[in-house]
C-alpha cells in the first residue's frame, strides 16, 4: 500500500507540475491539463493523508505498548 501511495503522489507532483506550466505557457488544450491537475491534487492529498493515517497508526501502537508494559511493571511490584 506504501508503493502505491508513494506512485500517487509523485503522480499527482507530475500531473500538478505540467497543469501550471501548460496554463503559464498557454496551451491549447489548457482546459484538459488544468482537470488533469485537479487530478494531480487529488492524488497528492490522498497519498499524503494515507502517510498521515499510517503514522497516526504507528504511534498509537507504539504508546498502546507503552501503556502496556507500564501497567505490567506495577502489577509486578504489586506481587
Amino acid at each position: 500500500m506504501k508503493k502505491i501511495a508513494i506512485i500517487l503522489v509523485l503522480a499527482g507532483v507530475i500531473l500538478a507540475t505540467l497543469a501550471q506550466y501548460a496554463y503559464s505557457n498557454d496551451w491549447m488544450w489548457f482546459r484538459i491539463f488544468h482537470t488533469l491537475g485537479f487530478i494531480g491534487y487529488i492524488f497528492i492529498i490522498s497519498g499524503l493523508a494515507y502517510f498521515s493515517l499510517w503514522l497516526i497508526h504507528q504511534l498509537s501502537r507504539d504508546e498502546k505498548n507503552r501503556i502496556k508494559r507500564y501497567y505490567q511493571q506495577h502489577r509486578e511490584k504489586e506481587a
